[in-house]
Protein backbone atom coordinates (compact mmCIF):
# COMPACT_ATOMS: atom_id res chain seq x y z
CA UNK A 1 0.00 0.00 0.00
CA UNK A 2 2.79 2.58 1.06
CA UNK A 3 4.59 1.91 -2.72
CA UNK A 4 1.13 2.37 -4.10
CA UNK A 5 0.86 5.86 -2.82
CA UNK A 6 4.21 7.04 -3.27
CA UNK A 7 3.69 6.46 -7.03
CA UNK A 8 0.32 7.46 -7.31
CA UNK A 9 1.95 10.75 -5.74
CA UNK A 10 4.88 10.64 -8.23
CA UNK A 11 2.60 10.43 -11.34
CA UNK A 12 0.64 13.41 -9.76
CA UNK A 13 3.68 15.34 -9.11
CA UNK A 14 4.47 14.88 -12.47
CA UNK A 15 1.86 15.71 -14.41
CA UNK A 16 1.25 19.35 -12.06
CA UNK A 17 4.72 20.05 -13.58
CA UNK A 18 4.28 19.13 -17.52
CA UNK A 19 0.61 21.17 -16.84
CA UNK A 20 1.77 24.64 -18.51
CA UNK A 21 -0.84 26.19 -15.94
CA UNK A 22 1.10 25.04 -13.11
CA UNK A 23 4.79 24.23 -14.14
CA UNK A 24 6.05 27.20 -12.89
CA UNK A 25 4.90 27.30 -9.16
CA UNK A 26 7.66 25.24 -7.81
CA UNK A 27 6.80 26.26 -3.81
CA UNK A 28 3.85 23.70 -4.28
CA UNK A 29 5.87 21.44 -6.77
CA UNK A 30 8.40 21.26 -3.52
CA UNK A 31 5.89 20.17 -1.15
CA UNK A 32 4.43 17.50 -3.16
CA UNK A 33 7.82 16.23 -3.40
CA UNK A 34 8.20 16.11 0.58
CA UNK A 35 5.52 14.00 1.02
CA UNK A 36 6.59 12.18 -1.44
CA UNK A 37 9.57 11.59 0.00
CA UNK A 38 8.08 10.93 3.53
CA UNK A 39 6.99 7.92 1.98
CA UNK A 40 9.96 7.13 -0.21
CA UNK A 41 12.87 8.81 0.39
CA UNK A 42 14.23 7.24 -2.62
CA UNK A 43 12.07 8.55 -5.07
CA UNK A 44 14.11 10.17 -8.04
CA UNK A 45 11.27 12.96 -9.45
CA UNK A 46 10.62 14.11 -5.91
CA UNK A 47 14.78 14.73 -6.10
CA UNK A 48 14.54 15.62 -9.36
CA UNK A 49 12.28 18.25 -7.74
CA UNK A 50 14.07 19.44 -5.38
CA UNK A 51 17.33 19.43 -7.51
CA UNK A 52 15.13 21.68 -10.04
CA UNK A 53 14.31 24.17 -7.08
CA UNK A 54 18.25 24.40 -5.95
CA UNK A 55 18.53 25.71 -9.83
CA UNK A 56 15.72 27.98 -9.69
CA UNK A 57 17.03 29.26 -6.51
CA UNK A 58 21.05 29.56 -8.12
CA UNK A 59 19.76 31.31 -11.15
CA UNK A 60 18.23 34.03 -8.64
CA UNK A 61 21.83 34.94 -7.26
CA UNK A 62 23.62 35.33 -10.93
CA UNK A 63 25.73 36.43 -11.90
CA UNK A 64 27.57 34.69 -9.07
CA UNK A 65 25.55 31.45 -9.10
CA UNK A 66 26.69 28.23 -7.23
CA UNK A 67 25.30 25.35 -8.92
CA UNK A 68 27.01 22.89 -6.98
CA UNK A 69 24.47 21.58 -4.84
CA UNK A 70 21.78 20.79 -7.97
CA UNK A 71 24.52 19.71 -9.74
CA UNK A 72 25.69 16.73 -7.28
CA UNK A 73 21.82 16.67 -7.03
CA UNK A 74 20.80 15.02 -10.77
CA UNK A 75 24.10 13.48 -10.86
CA UNK A 76 23.06 11.42 -7.86
CA UNK A 77 19.59 10.69 -9.72
CA UNK A 78 21.44 9.63 -12.58
CA UNK A 79 23.72 7.92 -10.87
CA UNK A 80 20.39 5.48 -9.61
CA UNK A 81 18.40 5.81 -12.66
CA UNK A 82 20.20 6.30 -16.06
CA UNK A 83 17.26 5.85 -17.93
CA UNK A 84 15.54 9.29 -16.44
CA UNK A 85 15.56 11.91 -18.99
CA UNK A 86 15.03 15.07 -17.41
CA UNK A 87 18.73 15.49 -14.99
CA UNK A 88 20.22 14.71 -18.14
CA UNK A 89 18.51 18.15 -19.84
CA UNK A 90 18.79 20.19 -16.53
CA UNK A 91 22.52 19.60 -16.08
CA UNK A 92 23.29 20.62 -19.80
CA UNK A 93 21.33 23.28 -19.27
CA UNK A 94 23.11 24.48 -16.68
CA UNK A 95 26.64 23.28 -17.58
CA UNK A 96 25.71 25.52 -20.92
CA UNK A 97 26.19 28.65 -19.00
CA UNK A 98 29.03 27.42 -16.53
CA UNK A 99 31.29 24.63 -18.27
CA UNK A 100 31.01 23.93 -22.08
CA UNK A 101 33.15 20.70 -22.17
CA UNK A 102 30.79 19.04 -19.34
CA UNK A 103 28.07 20.24 -20.88
CA UNK A 104 29.52 18.43 -23.84
CA UNK A 105 30.29 15.12 -21.87
CA UNK A 106 26.67 15.00 -20.54
CA UNK A 107 25.25 15.17 -24.07
CA UNK A 108 27.70 12.30 -25.07
CA UNK A 109 26.10 10.07 -21.78
CA UNK A 110 22.48 11.62 -22.65
CA UNK A 111 22.86 10.73 -26.06
CA UNK A 112 23.58 7.13 -25.46
CA UNK A 113 20.98 6.78 -23.49
CA UNK A 114 18.35 8.20 -25.26
CA UNK A 115 19.56 7.97 -28.90
CA UNK A 116 16.76 9.18 -30.55
CA UNK A 117 15.81 12.20 -28.50
CA UNK A 118 15.30 15.17 -30.26
CA UNK A 119 16.56 17.73 -28.16
CA UNK A 120 19.73 16.00 -27.13
CA UNK A 121 20.39 14.64 -30.64
CA UNK A 122 20.12 18.75 -31.74
CA UNK A 123 22.17 20.41 -28.84
CA UNK A 124 24.94 17.62 -29.06
CA UNK A 125 25.05 18.28 -33.02
CA UNK A 126 25.63 21.61 -32.61
CA UNK A 127 28.42 21.48 -30.68
CA UNK A 128 30.28 18.69 -31.99
CA UNK A 129 30.09 21.17 -35.21
CA UNK A 130 30.85 24.60 -33.83
CA UNK A 131 32.59 23.71 -30.67
CA UNK A 132 34.74 20.26 -30.94
CA UNK A 133 34.63 19.96 -34.90
CA UNK A 134 33.65 16.61 -34.76
CA UNK A 135 31.50 17.99 -38.11
CA UNK A 136 31.39 14.44 -39.97
CA UNK A 137 29.10 13.35 -36.27
CA UNK A 138 27.45 16.66 -36.32
CA UNK A 139 26.04 16.24 -40.03
CA UNK A 140 24.58 12.23 -38.56
CA UNK A 141 23.20 13.84 -35.84
CA UNK A 142 21.40 16.84 -37.48
CA UNK A 143 20.08 14.23 -40.31
CA UNK A 144 18.98 12.00 -37.88
CA UNK A 145 16.66 15.11 -36.26
CA UNK A 146 15.34 16.06 -39.51
CA UNK A 147 13.97 12.26 -40.14
CA UNK A 148 12.25 12.46 -36.67
CA UNK A 149 10.84 15.73 -36.95
CA UNK A 150 11.00 16.66 -40.90
CA UNK A 151 8.17 19.81 -39.83
CA UNK A 152 10.59 21.71 -38.09
CA UNK A 153 12.42 24.59 -40.18
CA UNK A 154 15.22 24.58 -37.61
CA UNK A 155 16.45 21.24 -38.11
CA UNK A 156 16.71 21.63 -41.66
CA UNK A 157 18.74 25.04 -41.40
CA UNK A 158 21.29 22.83 -38.93
CA UNK A 159 21.69 20.30 -41.13
CA UNK A 160 21.99 22.85 -44.20
CA UNK A 161 24.91 23.93 -42.07
CA UNK A 162 26.83 20.89 -41.38
CA UNK A 163 26.22 19.87 -44.99
CA UNK A 164 28.33 23.55 -45.97
CA UNK A 165 31.36 22.69 -43.34
CA UNK A 166 31.59 19.24 -44.62
CA UNK A 167 31.57 20.60 -48.20
CA UNK A 168 28.68 19.15 -49.65
CA UNK A 169 27.33 22.64 -50.90
CA UNK A 170 25.06 21.58 -53.07
CA UNK A 171 23.17 19.46 -50.62
CA UNK A 172 23.62 22.65 -48.44
CA UNK A 173 21.45 24.37 -50.71
CA UNK A 174 18.82 22.06 -50.82
CA UNK A 175 18.74 22.05 -47.20
CA UNK A 176 18.51 25.90 -46.99
CA UNK A 177 15.81 25.84 -49.80
CA UNK A 178 13.68 23.56 -47.58
CA UNK A 179 13.59 25.44 -44.21
CA UNK A 180 12.46 28.50 -46.53
CA UNK A 181 9.52 26.30 -48.29
CA UNK A 182 8.71 25.37 -44.45
CA UNK A 183 8.87 28.72 -42.99
CA UNK A 184 9.79 32.09 -45.83
CA UNK A 185 11.03 34.23 -42.75
CA UNK A 186 13.47 31.73 -41.15
CA UNK A 187 16.46 33.68 -40.63
CA UNK A 188 18.70 30.98 -40.46
CA UNK A 189 17.81 29.48 -43.93
CA UNK A 190 18.33 33.29 -45.50
CA UNK A 191 21.58 33.23 -44.25
CA UNK A 192 22.12 29.96 -45.20
CA UNK A 193 21.28 30.43 -48.67
CA UNK A 194 23.68 33.56 -48.46
CA UNK A 195 26.70 31.50 -47.06
CA UNK A 196 25.93 28.84 -50.02
CA UNK A 197 26.33 31.23 -52.69
CA UNK A 198 29.12 33.32 -50.80
CA UNK A 199 30.87 29.88 -50.79
CA UNK A 200 30.14 28.72 -54.35
CA UNK A 201 31.74 32.16 -55.47
CA UNK A 202 28.64 33.78 -56.05
CA UNK A 203 29.15 37.11 -54.20
CA UNK A 204 26.54 39.26 -55.94
CA UNK A 205 24.01 36.81 -54.98
CA UNK A 206 25.18 35.89 -51.33
CA UNK A 207 25.01 39.48 -50.94
CA UNK A 208 21.36 39.41 -51.96
CA UNK A 209 20.70 37.07 -49.37
CA UNK A 210 22.43 38.80 -46.54
CA UNK A 211 20.58 41.90 -47.19
CA UNK A 212 17.46 39.86 -47.06
CA UNK A 213 18.38 38.61 -43.81
CA UNK A 214 18.32 42.34 -42.75
CA UNK A 215 14.92 42.95 -43.97
CA UNK A 216 13.80 40.05 -41.56
CA UNK A 217 15.84 40.77 -38.63
CA UNK A 218 17.47 44.68 -38.90
CA UNK A 219 19.66 43.44 -35.76
CA UNK A 220 21.12 40.03 -37.11
CA UNK A 221 24.64 39.83 -36.33
CA UNK A 222 25.87 37.38 -38.36
CA UNK A 223 24.14 39.11 -41.56
CA UNK A 224 26.27 41.99 -40.72
CA UNK A 225 29.17 40.05 -39.85
CA UNK A 226 29.14 38.42 -43.12
CA UNK A 227 28.80 41.75 -45.05
CA UNK A 228 31.91 42.72 -43.18
CA UNK A 229 33.79 40.05 -44.67
CA UNK A 230 32.38 39.87 -48.04
CA UNK A 231 33.46 43.81 -48.19
CA UNK A 232 36.52 43.10 -46.99
CA UNK A 233 37.55 40.52 -49.37
CA UNK A 234 36.00 42.28 -52.21
CA UNK A 235 38.50 45.18 -51.49
CA UNK A 236 36.28 47.90 -49.55
CA UNK A 237 38.72 47.19 -46.57
CA UNK A 238 37.24 50.56 -44.43
CA UNK A 239 33.84 49.66 -45.27
CA UNK A 240 34.09 46.08 -44.17
CA UNK A 241 35.98 46.95 -41.27
CA UNK A 242 33.55 49.94 -39.98
CA UNK A 243 31.04 46.89 -39.97
CA UNK A 244 33.49 44.01 -38.67
CA UNK A 245 33.39 45.85 -35.54
CA UNK A 246 29.55 45.26 -34.33
CA UNK A 247 31.24 41.52 -34.14
CA UNK A 248 30.13 40.15 -31.07
CA UNK A 249 33.09 40.68 -28.60
CA UNK A 250 31.20 39.12 -25.44
CA UNK A 251 32.45 35.90 -25.92
CA UNK A 252 35.86 36.93 -25.58
CA UNK A 253 35.11 39.04 -22.41
CA UNK A 254 33.75 35.99 -20.96
CA UNK A 255 36.87 33.71 -21.47
CA UNK A 256 39.81 36.66 -21.39
CA UNK A 257 38.12 39.08 -18.48
CA UNK A 258 38.28 42.93 -18.91
CA UNK A 259 34.60 43.76 -18.82
CA UNK A 260 35.28 45.80 -16.06
CA UNK A 261 37.12 48.60 -18.18
CA UNK A 262 35.34 51.05 -20.45
CA UNK A 263 35.27 49.51 -24.16
CA UNK A 264 37.64 52.25 -26.41
CA UNK A 265 35.96 53.99 -28.97
CA UNK A 266 37.07 55.90 -32.45
CA UNK A 267 36.09 59.19 -30.48
CA UNK A 268 38.26 58.37 -27.26
CA UNK A 269 41.75 57.84 -30.23
CA UNK A 270 42.93 61.71 -29.72
CA UNK A 271 46.66 62.14 -30.52
CA UNK A 272 47.91 64.77 -28.53
CA UNK A 273 45.68 64.53 -25.50
CA UNK A 274 46.06 63.19 -22.28
CA UNK A 275 48.29 60.09 -21.78
CA UNK A 276 45.54 57.15 -21.64
CA UNK A 277 46.57 53.38 -20.46
CA UNK A 278 44.85 51.14 -22.51
CA UNK A 279 45.13 47.30 -22.81
CA UNK A 280 45.07 45.36 -25.97
CA UNK A 281 43.86 41.95 -25.97
CA UNK A 282 43.20 38.79 -27.63
CA UNK A 283 40.58 37.53 -29.25
CA UNK A 284 40.68 35.14 -31.89
CA UNK A 285 43.47 32.65 -33.09
CA UNK A 286 47.10 32.80 -32.96
CA UNK A 287 47.14 34.52 -36.60
CA UNK A 288 45.20 37.10 -35.50
CA UNK A 289 47.32 37.68 -32.98
CA UNK A 290 50.40 37.52 -34.81
CA UNK A 291 48.57 39.40 -38.13
CA UNK A 292 47.53 42.68 -35.97
CA UNK A 293 50.19 42.68 -33.91
CA UNK A 294 51.85 45.28 -36.57
CA UNK A 295 48.95 48.00 -35.54
CA UNK A 296 50.45 48.00 -31.50
CA UNK A 297 53.73 49.97 -32.59
CA UNK A 298 51.61 52.99 -34.66
CA UNK A 299 48.82 52.54 -32.04
CA UNK A 300 51.16 52.98 -28.99
CA UNK A 301 53.07 56.17 -31.35
CA UNK A 302 49.39 57.66 -30.91
CA UNK A 303 50.91 58.79 -27.56
CA UNK A 304 49.07 56.39 -24.86
CA UNK A 305 50.57 53.47 -22.84
CA UNK A 306 49.80 50.18 -24.02
CA UNK A 307 49.37 46.97 -22.07
CA UNK A 308 49.04 44.02 -24.65
CA UNK A 309 47.08 40.58 -23.31
CA UNK A 310 48.45 37.72 -25.16
CA UNK A 311 48.47 34.37 -25.16
CA UNK A 312 51.21 32.53 -23.50
CA UNK A 313 52.45 30.22 -26.36
CA UNK A 314 53.46 33.69 -28.08
CA UNK A 315 55.09 35.59 -25.38
CA UNK A 316 58.50 34.40 -26.10
CA UNK A 317 57.81 35.39 -29.14
CA UNK A 318 57.14 38.81 -29.07
CA UNK A 319 59.86 39.25 -26.79
CA UNK A 320 61.73 39.28 -29.99
CA UNK A 321 60.07 42.09 -31.46
CA UNK A 322 61.81 45.78 -30.66
CA UNK A 323 58.88 47.31 -31.76
CA UNK A 324 57.09 46.02 -28.60
CA UNK A 325 59.98 47.50 -26.79
CA UNK A 326 57.54 49.92 -24.80
CA UNK A 327 54.87 47.93 -24.95
CA UNK A 328 53.68 45.78 -21.98
CA UNK A 329 53.30 42.09 -22.99
CA UNK A 330 51.77 39.77 -20.84
CA UNK A 331 49.24 36.70 -20.72
CA UNK A 332 46.79 37.88 -17.55
CA UNK A 333 45.13 40.97 -16.81
CA UNK A 334 45.46 42.36 -13.24
CA UNK A 335 43.35 42.22 -10.68
CA UNK A 336 40.00 44.52 -11.68
CA UNK A 337 41.33 48.03 -10.70
CA UNK A 338 39.50 51.11 -12.24
CA UNK A 339 43.25 52.96 -12.14
CA UNK A 340 44.60 50.26 -13.64
CA UNK A 341 43.51 50.84 -17.56
CA UNK A 342 41.13 54.01 -19.07
CA UNK A 343 40.13 51.65 -22.08
CA UNK A 344 40.25 48.29 -23.25
CA UNK A 345 40.44 47.55 -26.98
CA UNK A 346 40.66 44.45 -28.64
CA UNK A 347 43.12 43.66 -31.35
CA UNK A 348 40.91 42.88 -34.25
CA UNK A 349 39.47 46.71 -33.11
CA UNK A 350 43.04 48.65 -34.33
CA UNK A 351 42.57 48.87 -37.88
CA UNK A 352 39.21 50.62 -36.83
CA UNK A 353 39.96 52.76 -34.29
CA UNK A 354 43.56 53.44 -36.35
CA UNK A 355 41.17 54.82 -39.34
CA UNK A 356 41.72 58.37 -39.38
CA UNK A 357 45.14 58.11 -38.04
CA UNK A 358 46.98 55.73 -40.22
CA UNK A 359 46.83 56.02 -43.95
CA UNK A 360 48.13 52.68 -44.74
CA UNK A 361 48.39 48.93 -43.43
CA UNK A 362 51.75 49.01 -41.12
CA UNK A 363 54.12 46.41 -41.97
CA UNK A 364 54.03 43.07 -40.20
CA UNK A 365 55.71 43.14 -36.56
CA UNK A 366 59.33 43.21 -36.87
CA UNK A 367 60.90 40.10 -35.02
CA UNK A 368 64.97 39.77 -34.43
CA UNK A 369 65.65 36.28 -34.68
CA UNK A 370 69.40 37.02 -33.41
CA UNK A 371 67.58 37.38 -29.84
CA UNK A 372 67.18 33.73 -29.30
CA UNK A 373 68.54 32.33 -27.01
CA UNK A 374 69.26 28.64 -28.51
CA UNK A 375 69.70 27.41 -24.95
CA UNK A 376 66.03 27.39 -24.49
CA UNK A 377 65.16 25.82 -27.80
CA UNK A 378 65.46 21.93 -27.59
CA UNK A 379 64.75 19.65 -30.52
CA UNK A 380 66.12 15.94 -31.25
CA UNK A 381 69.66 15.48 -32.79
CA UNK A 382 68.09 14.57 -36.00
CA UNK A 383 66.16 17.48 -36.37
CA UNK A 384 69.16 19.50 -35.22
CA UNK A 385 71.38 17.19 -38.03
CA UNK A 386 68.85 17.77 -40.84
CA UNK A 387 68.81 21.49 -40.13
CA UNK A 388 72.25 21.62 -41.29
CA UNK A 389 71.75 19.67 -44.35
CA UNK A 390 72.63 21.46 -47.59
CA UNK A 391 69.32 19.91 -49.25
CA UNK A 392 66.40 22.32 -50.05
CA UNK A 393 64.83 22.45 -46.38
CA UNK A 394 60.98 23.18 -46.97
CA UNK A 395 58.33 24.09 -44.26
CA UNK A 396 54.96 22.04 -44.52
CA UNK A 397 51.47 22.55 -43.04
CA UNK A 398 48.35 21.32 -44.98
CA UNK A 399 45.73 21.49 -41.93
CA UNK A 400 44.72 23.13 -39.21
CA UNK A 401 42.37 23.47 -36.29
CA UNK A 402 39.39 21.25 -37.24
CA UNK A 403 37.29 23.15 -34.73
CA UNK A 404 37.55 26.22 -37.27
CA UNK A 405 34.00 26.49 -39.12
CA UNK A 406 35.85 26.72 -42.77
CA UNK A 407 38.78 24.48 -41.82
CA UNK A 408 37.24 21.89 -44.46
CA UNK A 409 37.52 25.11 -46.87
CA UNK A 410 41.11 25.67 -45.99
CA UNK A 411 42.71 22.53 -45.34
CA UNK A 412 43.94 19.73 -47.48
CA UNK A 413 43.58 15.98 -47.55
CA UNK A 414 47.91 14.79 -46.71
CA UNK A 415 47.66 12.54 -49.43
CA UNK A 416 47.30 14.85 -51.95
CA UNK A 417 50.66 16.13 -51.47
CA UNK A 418 52.38 12.79 -52.22
CA UNK A 419 54.09 14.12 -55.83
CA UNK A 420 55.41 16.84 -54.01
CA UNK A 421 57.07 14.74 -51.07
CA UNK A 422 58.80 12.82 -54.16
CA UNK A 423 60.73 15.34 -54.86
CA UNK A 424 64.78 14.27 -54.73
CA UNK A 425 67.15 16.69 -52.60
CA UNK A 426 64.57 18.08 -50.50
CA UNK A 427 63.77 17.50 -46.81
CA UNK A 428 60.48 18.81 -45.55
CA UNK A 429 59.73 19.37 -42.44
CA UNK A 430 56.23 19.34 -40.57
CA UNK A 431 55.37 22.58 -38.97
CA UNK A 432 52.19 22.14 -37.99
CA UNK A 433 50.04 20.49 -35.08
CA UNK A 434 48.95 16.76 -36.50
CA UNK A 435 45.12 15.99 -35.64
CA UNK A 436 44.73 12.53 -36.45
CA UNK A 437 46.48 9.17 -36.35
CA UNK A 438 46.10 8.88 -40.54
CA UNK A 439 48.12 11.57 -41.18
CA UNK A 440 50.78 10.30 -38.60
CA UNK A 441 50.71 7.01 -40.43
CA UNK A 442 51.01 8.48 -43.33
CA UNK A 443 54.26 10.80 -42.80
CA UNK A 444 55.93 7.65 -42.16
CA UNK A 445 55.59 6.75 -45.67
CA UNK A 446 58.51 9.28 -46.67
CA UNK A 447 61.92 9.64 -45.28
CA UNK A 448 62.24 13.01 -46.14
CA UNK A 449 59.03 14.48 -44.47
CA UNK A 450 60.02 15.04 -40.91
CA UNK A 451 57.10 15.55 -38.15
CA UNK A 452 57.83 18.27 -35.86
CA UNK A 453 54.72 18.23 -34.56
CA UNK A 454 55.27 17.28 -30.80
CA UNK A 455 58.41 19.61 -30.69
CA UNK A 456 56.33 22.75 -32.10
CA UNK A 457 56.18 23.80 -27.59
CA UNK A 458 55.41 27.68 -28.49
CA UNK A 459 55.68 29.89 -31.29
CA UNK A 460 59.20 30.41 -30.24
CA UNK A 461 60.33 26.92 -31.62
CA UNK A 462 57.81 27.44 -34.74
CA UNK A 463 59.63 30.82 -35.57
CA UNK A 464 63.15 28.88 -34.96
CA UNK A 465 62.69 26.05 -37.41
CA UNK A 466 60.42 28.41 -39.64
CA UNK A 467 63.48 30.83 -39.84
CA UNK A 468 65.91 27.87 -40.89
CA UNK A 469 63.81 26.91 -43.85
CA UNK A 470 64.23 28.09 -47.39
CA UNK A 471 60.74 27.95 -47.82
CA UNK A 472 57.48 27.69 -47.02
CA UNK A 473 54.33 25.64 -48.12
CA UNK A 474 51.16 25.85 -45.92
CA UNK A 475 47.59 26.28 -46.15
CA UNK A 476 45.98 29.10 -44.64
CA UNK A 477 47.41 28.39 -40.81
CA UNK A 478 49.07 30.93 -37.97
CA UNK A 479 52.32 29.30 -40.03
CA UNK A 480 51.42 31.18 -43.08
CA UNK A 481 51.20 34.70 -40.80
CA UNK A 482 54.36 33.66 -38.44
CA UNK A 483 56.08 33.19 -41.59
CA UNK A 484 55.18 36.34 -43.34
CA UNK A 485 56.22 38.04 -40.49
CA UNK A 486 59.65 37.10 -40.56
CA UNK A 487 59.73 37.37 -43.85
CA UNK A 488 60.49 33.77 -45.14
CA UNK A 489 59.83 33.35 -48.80
CA UNK A 490 55.91 31.72 -48.40
CA UNK A 491 53.61 30.29 -50.97
CA UNK A 492 49.91 29.98 -49.49
CA UNK A 493 47.56 27.08 -50.75
CA UNK A 494 44.52 29.22 -50.96
CA UNK A 495 41.15 28.31 -51.40
CA UNK A 496 39.01 30.20 -54.48
CA UNK A 497 36.77 31.50 -52.07
CA UNK A 498 39.66 32.30 -49.29
CA UNK A 499 39.35 34.16 -45.40
CA UNK A 500 38.69 37.64 -45.83
CA UNK A 501 41.90 38.84 -45.67
CA UNK A 502 43.45 37.61 -48.75
CA UNK A 503 41.27 39.43 -51.32
CA UNK A 504 40.19 38.14 -54.50
CA UNK A 505 43.15 39.32 -56.53
CA UNK A 506 46.39 37.14 -57.79
CA UNK A 507 48.14 39.01 -54.68
CA UNK A 508 47.86 40.08 -51.28
CA UNK A 509 49.17 43.07 -49.20
CA UNK A 510 49.81 42.19 -45.60
CA UNK A 511 53.33 40.38 -46.25
CA UNK A 512 55.55 41.14 -49.04
CA UNK A 513 57.32 37.53 -48.39
CA UNK A 514 54.00 35.69 -49.13
CA UNK A 515 52.49 34.80 -52.49
CA UNK A 516 49.15 33.11 -53.37
CA UNK A 517 48.68 29.59 -55.09
CA UNK A 518 44.92 30.04 -55.33
CA UNK A 519 42.71 27.14 -56.37
CA UNK A 520 41.20 27.54 -59.73
CA UNK A 521 37.88 25.81 -58.94
CA UNK A 522 36.27 25.50 -55.94
CA UNK A 523 37.88 22.89 -53.26
CA UNK A 524 39.89 21.72 -55.89
CA UNK A 525 43.44 21.75 -55.00
CA UNK A 526 44.88 20.30 -58.30
CA UNK A 527 46.40 23.60 -59.51
CA UNK A 528 47.77 24.96 -56.25
CA UNK A 529 49.96 21.51 -55.66
CA UNK A 530 50.81 21.16 -58.86
CA UNK A 531 52.21 25.06 -58.76
CA UNK A 532 53.53 24.30 -55.46
CA UNK A 533 55.61 21.04 -57.52
CA UNK A 534 56.62 23.33 -60.25
CA UNK A 535 58.11 25.99 -57.88
CA UNK A 536 60.28 23.60 -56.39
CA UNK A 537 61.97 21.73 -59.51
CA UNK A 538 62.70 25.43 -60.31
CA UNK A 539 64.00 26.29 -56.71
CA UNK A 540 65.62 22.88 -56.86
CA UNK A 541 67.69 23.45 -60.63
CA UNK A 542 68.35 27.13 -60.28
CA UNK A 543 70.58 25.80 -56.63
CA UNK A 544 72.13 22.94 -59.02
Amino acid sequence: MRVRNSVALEEELMLFLTNPETSNDIREAVEKAKRILQLNKNSNYANYTLALNDTLRANATAPISNYAKPIEKFKSIIKKDPKFLEPYLMLAKIYKEIDQQKQYEILVEANKQFPDHYLIMYDLANMKLFKTGEKKDALELFTKCVEKLPQVDSAWSSLGSAYVMNRHLEMAKTCFETTLSINPENLSGTLGLGIYFFETANFEKAREYYEKSLMINKDSFWATFNIALLEILQGNFKKGITLYEKRDKQMFLKKYGGEGYPEMKQEDLVPGDDIKKIVIMKEQGFGDDIMFSRYLKPFKELGHKITFLAGPELLDLFKLSPDLDDVEVTNSLPEMDPTSFHYRAFLLSLPYLTLKHIKDKPPPLNIDMTKVDESKITFPEKIKKLLQTKKLKVGVSWSGSPKHWRDGNRSINLEYLQDLFELNDTEFFVLQKTYNKDDKKYIRKFSNLHNCSQHLKDFLHTAYLTDKMDLILSVDTSLVHLAGTLGKKTYLFLPAVPDWRWGLKETQDWYPSVSLLRQKNVDDWTFPIQESIRILKETLRSRS
